[in-house]
């Protein structure tokens, strides 16, 4: 009876988690039970007693290997004074170790299967933040690379030009009818280049044309090309305006007027500059596939040609049919008939100032 009842206290124990004896501190147990060990010099069913408690307060604290031990010297104590059934129950308690042991070391098992995928779930939602993170640079920085190549196109071509090509792949060509031509050259170029060095002239080309370039929006002007020394740009294409020949008239003013400005500020460290217009219809349009370029032809670019080719320094030569449109919002003086190479005689105007 007495082994079933230290039994049942043990199972007690087992299910409170050893509350019992943790209230009883049973590490002070611990070395009270050895003390009283010490001081038995025989194997006897005392001896035993104590080392099963001895093993119950080891349990309590988890140190299952010493528990263990101290059953086991329990059991060799019953066994050398012939109390059967004090083996039996010692026997008993070491199975409840075992299974406790076994339900611990299970339990530590799915603690360990747990963390390692808890760590696995972490280290893959890591590694799909970072791709995020990458996929969303490299998409940023794709935007910005989009952008430049679109700026970049924009740069060469006209913005409904540019669209045509990216949607259907190719652009048509189209004929404008009536759009204003301006071309500009720079006076006896050749003879002033070659007082020059080649960075001074490139440098003092680049300023001018640049200038130019950052009048085009103001005034609604396409630029085409500068070959040489040449300025190319026309007024009323792609888009229409009904206003092309005054725009270009007010940009060749204001281009005019820079040059002069500049001259007035550097003298022959730059260059004079004349202009023509002729007013008519061209065709415009790509040719090619490398190094696209847009382009206008026609009768009317030639004869934009000739006005520039008679004009002087610092003056805007214009066409009867430019005169026709812009009569009435600038003061123009008739020069007559000019005769032009191989257009014979044509009339023309020089623009003075707004009216």
């Amino acid at each position: 009876m007495k082994y079933l009842l230290s039994f049942l206290v043990f199972l007690l124990f087992t299910i409170n988690g050893g509350n019992l004896l943790a209230q009883n501190e049973s590490s002070d147990l611990v070395d009270s039970l050895k003390s009283e060990l010490q001081k038995i010099k025989s194997k006897n069913s005392k001896a035993a007693s104590l080392y099963v408690e001895l093993g119950m307060a080891y349990y309590v604290q988890k140190d299952y290997p010493s528990a263990k031990q101290n059953f086991k010297e329990a059991y060799d104590y019953y066994q050398n004074v012939g109390d059967k059934k004090g083996m039996y129950w010692v026997n008993e308690w070491n199975k409840q170790i075992e299974l406790k042991q076994a339900e611990e070391d299970r339990a530590t098992y799915q603690n360990m299967i747990i963390a390692g995928i808890i760590v696995v779930l972490i280290g893959v939602i890591l590694i799909m933040v970072w791709e995020h993170k990458k996929q969303k640079s490299a998409n940023a920085q794709l935007s910005v690379e989009k952008k430049k190549s679109e700026e970049l196109i924009l740069n060469i071509l006209p913005g409904q030009v540019a669209k045509e090509l990216k949607e259907k792949g190719m652009s048509f060509a189209n004929q404008y009818d009536p759009v204003t031509v301006i071309l500009t050259d720079f006076v006896s170029f050749t003879t002033v280049a070659e007082k020059f060095s080649p960075n001074q002239l490139v440098g003092e080309l680049n300023a001018c044309f640049k200038a130019f370039d950052d009048m085009l929006d103001k005034y609604q002007i396409e630029k085409i090309k500068t070959v040489g020394d040449a300025y190319l740009c026309v007024a009323g294409l792609p888009g229409k305006n009904k206003n092309h020949a005054i725009d270009a008239v007010n940009f060749a003013i204001h281009m005019r007027d820079f040059m002069l400005r500049r001259r007035n500020q550097l003298g022959e460290a730059t260059f004079q500059m004349r202009i023509g217009i002729h007013t008519g219809g061209v065709i415009a349009g790509i040719v090619g596939t490398r190094k696209y370029a847009y382009d206008i032809w026609g009768d009317t670019v030639n004869t934009a040609a000739r006005m520039e080719q008679n004009s002087e320094p610092g003056k805007i030569n214009i066409s009867h049919s430019t005169y026709e449109l812009v009569k009435d919002r600038f003061a123009c003086s008739y020069r007559g008939e000019i005769e032009a190479k191989r257009k014979g005689k044509l009339q023309m105007y020089f623009v003075e100032d707004p009216l």
